[in-house]
């Protein structure tokens, strides 16, 4: 299943933590805040895409297309918040 991601323009600081982990993915618009970049549509960036959202200092990268393990790592990405 394909992934993507939106980010949470209210949430963002602009850190640009998502950016520097995957350019192909993330990138800082003119306002300083990411944007998720569409993905080529295969299978390839899920578990990147999690580890990115993981990464988030404020929790702004939101996951699609998840396989079955995502209500997992959801509940394990909350409980650090």
């Amino acid at each position: 299943m394909s992934a993507s991601a939106q980010v949470d323009r209210t949430l963002c600081l602009g850190t640009g933590l998502c950016e520097s982990m995957a350019q192909e993915l993330f990138l800082l618009d003119d306002e300083g805040i990411a944007v998720a970049l569409p993905t080529d549509g295969t299978d390839e960036p899920l578990e990147r895409l999690h580890a990115i959202a993981d990464c988030c200092p404020t929790g702004a990268i939101t996951v699609t297309g998840e396989d079955l393990g995502a209500a997992e790592r959801e509940s394990e990405h909350e409980s650090k918040g």
